[in-house]
């Protein structure tokens, strides 16, 4: 894919948001972690606030402490 810095940022934004629903719905708790942390690196980058749906990562979730 070709274009512009924020074309190509937006994309992979969209992407990463895509691969951390399907890891989440697989239970796959620290990819679902790693992809979220790279989606806000992304933001970051683009000088946007990211914006997930829904908090997708939750800390206490690794543990055993979390809801199950």
């Amino acid at each position: 894919m070709s274009g512009s810095r924020k074309e190509t940022l937006d994309y992979i934004a969209a992407m990463l948001q895509e691969l951390a629903a399907m890891a989440k719905n697989q239970d796959l708790l620290f990819l679902t972690y790693l992809i979220e942390m790279a989606f806000i690196e992304v933001n970051d980058l683009s000088g946007k606030k990211p914006k997930l749906p829904a908090r997708i990562f939750e800390p206490t979730s690794l543990n055993g402490s979390g809801p199950q």
